[in-house]
């Protein structure tokens, strides 16, 4: 089997050339007189689309230690394809092809993902895996061991690093804090859901 790299330039030509033939070529033309070549443009976006969906669901998944192994990270998987799977049987991953194939709009396909399997890998598999690495320092700081150097800064609601001035958004520290978030990244998927679908 060919492992093929994603090259989202690449797809996002192929989309673009996809839109251009469906707006000049009757579809009659394509599924006849062009079918190979419609067929192959087809299959080149479908494969690096699915390449993309995988990087899209496990963005949540940004920091994992060397305790990631084995059966805890096969248990990570099978409960990341649950969550495919139930999204798949909820119609919403035709809902994400189809902003590809037919409305030529990868950036909203990617907003999709983000909502309906990004948000729910990111809380409800990996937020008790990244809660069991959090750790409250004797000074009072609020440390986690895949964030090396890094401490949590509650006011700015980031990890902060003061060797070398960085930060990251990971997940905050506490469940509380998780939920808060998760709360208002529902609430934005919801309020763009009725913009999209009111074109």
């Amino acid at each position: 089997m060919v492992t093929t790299e994603l090259d989202l330039k690449k797809l996002n030509q192929d989309i673009a050339t996809l839109r251009k033939n469906r707006e000049n070529v009757p579809l009659e033309l394509l599924k006849t007189k062009y079918k190979k070549p419609y067929a192959k443009l087809k299959e080149e976006i479908r494969a690096q689309f699915e390449i993309y969906m995988k990087h899209i669901i496990v963005l949540g998944i940004l920091k994992t230690g060397p305790d990631l192994t084995g059966a805890k990270a096969k248990s990570m998987v099978d409960q990341i394809q649950k969550i495919i799977d139930e999204e798949k049987a909820a119609g919403h991953q035709k809902e994400v092809t189809r902003a590809v194939f037919e409305e030529f709009n990868l950036a909203k396909a990617e907003n999709l993902a983000c909502g309906y399997y990004t948000d729910r890998v990111k809380y409800e598999i990996y937020a008790p895996y990244w809660l069991e690495h959090i750790h409250q320092e004797p000074d009072g700081k609020v440390t986690s061991d895949l964030l090396p150097g890094m401490t949590w800064h509650p006011e700015a609601g980031v990890w902060v690093s003061f060797s070398e001035p960085s930060f990251t958004l990971m997940m905050p520290p506490t469940q509380a804090g998780i939920d808060a978030q998760h709360k208002e990244d529902t609430e934005r998927f919801k309020k763009y859901l009725k913009e999209v679908r009111q074109e």
